[in-house]
């Protein structure tokens, strides 16, 4: 009697112990996801704010957020504002282009 109730106390701790390690795996997978843990495109308005520039060009961004200052650099054979201080885009296999 003893021995069953001891099984059932260590069955029930160790799936105690996992939910929420499960939960949390899932809700970073989430986060990520939301983040835009891939490939993701800039706004239009990105694209429109460099339109007749030139790469390089110093431009403002008016976001919902407010105004921010942006460059306007080459991606994918177009320009486009990318934010000042903005890391690097990245590589299809997730590294810096460089």
């Amino acid at each position: 009697m003893v021995m069953q109730t001891l099984k059932r106390l260590g069955i029930l701790c160790l799936f105690g112990a996992l939910v929420p390690c499960a939960t949390v795996r899932a809700d970073d997978t989430d986060m990520q996801q939301r983040r835009g843990g891939g490939h993701r495109k800039p706004p239009q308005a990105a694209y429109d704010t460099c339109k007749g520039k030139s790469e390089g060009t110093a431009v403002e961004v008016t976001t919902p957020r407010g105004t921010m200052k942006a460059v306007c650099k080459s991606m994918e054979g177009e320009l486009v504002a990318v934010p000042e201080g903005a890391p690097p885009p990245r590589d299809d296999a997730g590294g810096s282009q460089r």
